[in-house]
């Protein structure tokens, strides 16, 4: 169903998804269309990190992968759909091979395991997530626009208590009791009042855009 879903069109990240301005509406989470539970055990949320500054070349891409739970209200169009997604900052994982494996030469190279530690331990550190204090991050629909199959969805983020609106484009395919949805999208990491890391004076440091990949799958509860 993953791969069915994908196959529809999405479009490559490009700018990010954060809108300039916040969404004049509240979350929606229709409570009346039926509830599908999401699968924190077959869905995933990637970010894809990227190296920068002169000494590039010295460090590394890195993929984190976490898990995804919550609930998706699927109605009859997409206009009458919802959903609520957490992804506890916990589950995040730097850099499983098979992951970079499927992200391609960009991630080719060997990392460490000191080197997935540490990514690992800045991630969720004050300066970053700040796991301590702010242990979820939440997804939450406002409005789903388009054909069902392809909607264009408006959300709010909550990302170490800052939250902010985004606007992206995801796939989903229901079959039976069963529902699988993409969707891939860019944010800044500034714009959630992170500071991207750096050493070296620069030389080398973490790009503020990140690649964001959401794969999900659910089942409809009777």
């Amino acid at each position: 169903m993953l791969l069915a879903a994908a196959c529809q069109t999405l479009p490559p990240p490009g700018d990010s998804a954060v809108l300039a301005e916040p969404a004049r509406a509240e979350v929606n989470v229709p409570s009346g269309a039926p509830r599908y539970a999401v699968d924190p055990h077959g869905s995933e949320i990637r970010l894809l990190v990227y190296r920068g500054g002169p000494l590039a070349r010295f460090g590394h891409n890195h993929v984190i992968v976490g898990r995804v739970q919550g609930e998706i209200r699927a109605g009859d169009a997409a206009a009458a759909s919802g959903f609520r997604l957490e992804i506890p900052v916990e589950s995040f994982a730097v850099d499983p091979p098979a992951a970079r494996a499927e992200e391609g030469d960009d991630f080719a190279a060997q990392v460490s395991e000191a080197a997935r530690r540490d990514t690992l331990e800045n991630l969720l550190g004050r300066d970053v997530l700040d796991a301590a204090k702010h242990p979820l991050i939440r997804i939450e629909s406002i409005a789903l626009a388009g054909p069902d199959w392809n909607p264009t969805i408006t959300a709010r983020v909550t990302l170490r208590g800052v939250m902010r609106d985004l606007r992206f484009a995801a796939a989903v395919l229901r079959q039976d009791d069963m529902l699988a949805a993409v969707a891939s999208f860019r944010i800044n990491q500034s714009e959630f009042g992170i500071e991207p890391f750096s050493a070296l004076n620069g030389g080398l440091l973490v790009r503020d855009p990140l690649d964001i990949r959401i794969r999900l799958v659910a089942r409809r509860e009777r």
